[in-house]
């Protein structure tokens, strides 16, 4: 292959190579700006690597870090869309992600394997054949695959593919004298007999000002942290890299992310506290370890969660990083008998919720303070516990028995908990579902609810469900006929969303990692196909399905294939010729297919 150099790119690398070991693949040699970076909080993953700006621009140029040779090649419409990942000398890689386009000699490669197997989407292993030496441009920055806008997402992984801190690597090219900003602090009570400010539940503090917070606390708490840092130069928010707690001046959790591996990333849905995730869909880091919580970047001697006696007063501090050693910190002084009054998280629905093993049930004030509860073999009366100026509030330990109903002055609660225990098999199979969960299929024991509802739809609500470690078998029994060629699950939560599923019989299967709140709906309207551009040069057209989504599309010319790039963020599929003297003319085909497999075929003439 013959070797493109820039040559300002000599003296660059000249000056550079002494004090650091990799290039610096977007504008080497000058400052360049991040919107991500490694172990950032994305919604069902932590982030594995830097995002480079490129100030909203694609075809930058996209250069080695390294000498090595291109070990994979993907391409896709999701994901990474087109990514190289180049093996270093030293068994090191570099990744480059959502790139526009590879060298061209690449390039060649990909588009003749797409066309000569009739494939968009390939994963291809070249050998060494492309040998490239460090500074020399590998492809060009793009938007391609789930990229929310233009820029490169680069990794640096180890030989056991562990992703690494690429700001480790002393680029010169990144700056942060900014100090990170905590923008609240929760804590949670983890006990049956924990309290905050005498009531039980989730605070959430806003840090604005003085960053003291004055708290009673009592039995086990456990306390997370909304944080973000930003970067010279740029205002754009990016991850914590560091995490302290120090109690009493002694430091209890200290977590870095400087290493995370690829099967631990969607872990991030137990780093985050779920309760109020699932709320305000906001991601607040654990300063503690609960059950299942088994990271591989926790080094702490212990897990975090402070167990306070009212007697006694306390000193916490918080402290996060980020990478440049810049810091901010937060001070909770506990009872020293200053309290601060501070809102609770409204976390009820029907009033009640379910926090860990716990079970608060509230009241209104003007009701009575007690209230009758059934279990299996009897019933109970229960006194509330705490009030406010609202409510009475009665709490159960769901590990001593699980109540079937709760009979209050002014109406009645049917409860419907399935117990399901960490590190055990659990099969439940009953007239409306089925449920099959393996040992080590999930994190901590959960308490979840089944309930069926019938209107016009059939809905199928699982509530209390916690994310999973890996997928569940689940089976929906439903009592309606539907057409199973046009019929699968979706989860109606907010837009319905296409699950899928497999009919056996009567019943519908499919595999989730968090239930949710599910119906069988029908598809019978095929995909809409728009065309944006079609001549003989390029071709381009929007395909959408408004209810299942795409699952296939196929174009021919005379019915020889035609490849076209999708760019599924956009709906927008884009030909892409063969060769430079491609022609596109003849009788044009498109057909595109949804995931209930309807139909629609466009035929046009060039």
């Amino acid at each position: 292959m013959r070797k493109f150099l820039i040559l300002i790119l000599f003296s660059i690398i000249h000056f550079k190579s002494g004090s650091q070991d990799l290039l610096f693949p977007i504008n080497p040699g000058s400052q360049n700006y991040l919107s991500g970076n490694l172990g950032e909080l994305r919604s069902d993953h932590f982030h594995m690597g830097l995002d480079i700006k490129t100030y909203g621009r694609i075809n930058v140029p996209v250069y080695a870090s390294d000498d090595g040779y291109i070990e994979r090649v993907r391409v896709s419409g999701t994901g990474y869309g087109k990514a190289l990942y180049l093996k270093h000398n030293d068994g090191y890689k570099s990744v480059y992600a959502h790139l526009n386009s590879f060298h061209k000699d690449i390039e060649k490669y990909v588009t003749e394997n797409q066309y000569r197997n009739e494939k968009f989407v390939v994963n291809l292993f070249p050998g060494k054949k492309f040998y490239f030496k460090k500074g020399e441009i590998i492809g060009y920055s793009g938007n391609s695959g789930s990229s929310g806008g233009p820029h490169l997402h680069y990794e640096i992984r180890d030989d056991k593919e562990n992703v690494m801190n690429p700001l480790n690597f002393s680029f010169n090219e990144i700056k942060d004298n900014v100090n990170p900003i905590i923008k609240s602090i929760s804590l949670k009570t983890l006990d049956f007999n924990s309290r905050i400010n005498g009531m039980y539940g989730l605070v959430d503090i806003p840090i604005q000002g003085d960053n003291k917070i004055n708290l009673n606390l009592e039995g086990d708490i456990g306390i997370s942290v909304s944080a973000f840092d930003m970067l010279d130069g740029y205002l754009h928010k990016v991850g914590i890299s560091r995490f302290q707690l120090f109690l009493d001046n002694k430091l209890i959790i200290d977590n870095k992310i400087d290493t995370l591996s690829y099967s631990e990333t969607n872990f991030v849905s137990w780093f985050i506290d779920q309760d109020i995730f699932k709320k305000f869909r906001k991601q607040y880091v654990k300063l503690y370890q609960d059950d299942g919580n088994k990271l591989s970047f926790h080094k702490n001697n212990e897990n975090g969660i402070i167990n306070f006696n009212k007697e006694k007063s306390y000193n916490i501090n918080i402290v996060v990083f980020d990478y440049y050693k810049n810091q901010s910190s937060v001070e909770i002084i506990v009872n020293n008998n200053n309290a601060n009054n501070y809102n609770f998280i409204d976390l009820f629905d029907d009033d009640y919720f379910v926090l860990g093993n716990t079970l608060v049930i509230r009241s209104q004030i003007e009701n009575r303070e007690f209230m009758e509860i059934k279990f299996k073999n009897r019933l109970d009366i229960s006194k509330s516990i705490f009030k406010d100026d609202l409510y009475h509030y009665f709490i159960f330990d769901l590990r001593k028995d699980l109540p079937e109903k709760a009979f209050l002055q002014d109406k009645e609660i049917n409860f419907n908990f399935i117990e399901i225990e960490k590190d055990k098999i659990y099969d439940l199979d009953n007239e409306n579902v089925k449920l099959e969960i393996s040992n080590n299929n999930i994190f901590d024991t959960m308490y979840i609810e089944f309930e069926k509802q019938v209107d016009t739809l059939e809905k199928f609500i699982f509530k209390n469900s916690l994310p999973l470690k890996k997928g569940v078998s689940v089976t929906l029994k439903p009592k309606n006929k539907y057409n199973k060629e046009k019929s699968f699950i979706y989860d109606i939560t907010y837009k319905p969303s296409f699950i899928g599923g497999e009919w056996e019989e009567n019943n519908i299967k499919f595999r989730t990692s968090e239930m949710s709140k599910y119906s069988i709906l029908e598809d019978m309207d095929p995909p809409v196909i728009e065309r944006i551009k079609f001549n003989s040069d390029q071709m381009k057209f929007r395909i959408y399905d408004e209810l299942s989504g795409i699952k296939s599309y196929e174009g021919r010319i005379n019915n020889d294939w035609i490849l076209f790039e999708y760019d599924n963020k956009n709906d927008v599929i884009i030909s892409k010729k063969k060769n430079s003297i491609q022609s596109f003319k003849g009788k044009f085909v498109l057909e595109v297919i949804d995931n209930a497999n309807n139909r629609r075929t466009l035929n046009l003439n060039l």
